[in-house]
């Protein structure tokens, strides 16, 4: 599971997340749901350990991030949309993020497939569209077959169809036993794909 508890975050004089807990469970999508600006990026960067709280604990299967002993296995996450060298082929992308997972090369293919993004694997990301380079950030985090998926605003840039597919195979790899905690700031997305639902506003 994923679990948060009593996670606090100051910037200065700034309370991004303040005194927040919650737990994600194995098997289910839980939407974690909020204005722009409420604290879940803060949040799930926490829990990924990409920055510190000012107190409170965010673990995954009872640990810390930094404690996992495969953490590309264990955890996949999409918090950027553009974490990419424009000039690379999508399918290179994934190859540089496998070798330093010790990912075998044929994953690579497989999440393309996954994602719909077979036959764009080798153009370059700079050519691709908002949405497709979300495709590419989810085929990413599944690289390790990870047993959570943490994944802000996935469906940013998708259109109908492409949020139709995400919600389908999100509910898919939950129904595998996965835990699959999933930001957004759009109540009907949460309300078709979430089976759990956080509501956050100002930190709380």
């Amino acid at each position: 599971m994923i679990e948060v508890s009593h996670l606090t975050k100051r910037y200065g004089s700034v309370l991004a997340v303040d005194d927040l807990s919650f737990r994600a469970e194995p098997g289910r999508v839980t939407g974690f749901l909020g204005p722009n600006g409420a604290g879940k990026t803060t949040t799930l960067r926490a829990l990924v350990a990409l920055l510190h709280p000012t107190s409170g604990d965010a673990r995954v299967l009872g640990q810390h991030y930094p404690e996992l002993a495969d953490p590309v296995r264990t955890v996949g996450a999409i918090l950027e949309s553009n974490a990419f060298h424009p000039g690379r082929t999508g399918r290179n992308h994934l190859r540089t993020i496998a070798r330093a997972g010790r990912i075998d090369d044929a994953r690579v293919d497989e999440v393309l497939a996954l994602v719909d993004l077979g036959a764009a694997a080798h153009r370059r990301v700079k050519g691709y569209s908002l949405g497709m380079k979300q495709r590419l950030s989810l085929a990413g985090a599944l690289l390790g077959d990870p047993q959570a998926l943490v994944l802000d605003e996935p469906a940013n840039g998708l259109d109908p169809q492409g949020i139709r597919w995400l919600r389908d195979l999100l509910r898919s790899l939950a129904s595998q036993g996965r835990t699959v905690l999933v930001s957004s700031h759009v109540l009907t997305e949460m309300a078709q794909l979430a089976d759990d639902v956080v509501i956050i506003a100002k930190g709380r």
